[in-house]
């Protein structure tokens, strides 16, 4: 359905001009439909309706993923007002709670000091978390495939630790949402059969944030059948919170709005250096199913709550002190290095071979 959905939606993008214009930051070549946000919720929901039991949570998670996906193709049309998408989030994020009775009650040992049970504090905490999620999966929709790659590495993390417990239901919707992914993602990155490139827009970063931030809740709260701990859940989907968390302080740091937008993020700062858009996509990518490893080992192993998270701030501290450099790094450095260090080992070789004579 996410494949047929892909064709069907392409004229319609253009007739209703939904299309990305290169402009400013945007550096790609000719208006992109942006449709695959769409084709993914299409797909996700119908076979989640023909083939899952029915269930007053996936109902309402679905309703809630159909209001997100609105608002997403609303802001891809109009570019709407940052207030006017956080107060929509915020409403969809607190209508899923309710919906699907849902929410960051508990968050383990996370210090050593015993569980943190939030109490009533746990629907405010929730929004405020889900929005970071939505929001930072928006923030890192900045190459072809990375967003895509990304929603891949924590979905498929997910069905390794689902498969581990009893939540079949869970499990199949991740199972379903990666099989949806792989379609766009072939069509973003313009694999055969597919010959012009779509992007997942709003519509699909916001989709795949709020529900990513709901199997993670459903995940890591039920009392009875907890299938991974909430620690875990930070490094699962650890590189763009990071990314989020490191963009926004850099922006407070100059006085800037953290929604306005940029090219400051790790993907624009590779590229910068020199790296490939390829590169940049296999490095993160990377990154990502590294991350997403600690966690997901670390579950299996049971490994303490309060060294994961303590080991997750000191990664977050060595990624921030790794990417610092590369703000202040040379347009192309990358390849005048690259050049630099092959000229010089060249000249070893040389000189190994002819320095005698």
């Amino acid at each position: 359905m996410t494949w047929i959905a892909l064709y069907l939606l392409k004229p319609v993008a253009y007739h209703a001009k939904l299309l990305d214009i290169p402009k400013g930051r945007k550096q790609h070549k000719g208006a992109i439909p942006l449709i695959g946000g769409m084709s993914i919720f299409i797909g996700v929901a119908t076979a989640v309706m023909l083939t899952l039991p029915n269930d007053a949570a996936v109902t309402s998670w679905l309703l809630c993923a159909l209001g997100i996906v609105l608002l997403g193709v609303a802001d891809d049309a109009e570019d709407l007002s940052v207030k006017l998408r956080i107060v929509m989030q915020v409403l969809l994020t607190l209508a899923l709670c309710i919906g699907t009775g849902a929410s960051l009650a508990n968050l383990g040992d996370l210090l050593g000091m015993g569980e943190i049970d939030l109490s009533v504090f746990s629907y405010p905490f929730t929004v405020l978390i889900v929005l970071g999620v939505i929001n930072a999966f928006n923030m890192i929709d900045g190459i072809d495939g990375l967003l895509g790659s990304i929603a891949m590495v924590a979905l498929l993390s997910l069905i390794a630790l689902f498969s581990l417990s009893t939540h079949a239901m869970l499990l199949s919707i991740s199972v379903i949402f990666v099989a949806a992914l792989i379609p766009y993602l072939m069509n973003n990155l313009v694999l055969p059969p597919f010959k012009e490139k779509i992007f997942m827009g709003d519509a699909g970063s916001m989709l795949i944030g709020l529900s990513i931030s709901w199997l993670l809740i459903e995940g890591t709260q039920d009392p009875t059948h907890q299938a991974f701990r909430p620690v875990t859940a930070l490094w699962l989907i650890a590189l763009p919170l990071m990314d989020m968390v490191r963009v926004i302080l850099v922006r407070l740091r100059d006085r800037r709005s953290p929604f306005t937008a940029g090219r400051d993020h790790l993907h624009h700062l590779l590229q910068e250096i020199g790296m490939s858009r390829c590169a940049t996509l296999a490095t993160m990518a990377t990154l990502a199913v590294l991350f997403a490893s600690v966690g997901v080992l670390s579950e299996y192993w049971h490994t303490n709550a309060s060294v994961m998270f303590y080991g997750f701030l000191l990664t977050f501290l060595a990624y921030l002190l790794a990417v610092a450099p590369l703000v202040h790094a040379e347009k192309g450095s990358l390849k005048r290095w690259i050049e630099a260090a092959t000229v010089t080992q060249t000249a070893r070789k040389i000189l190994a071979r002819y320095g005698n004579n």
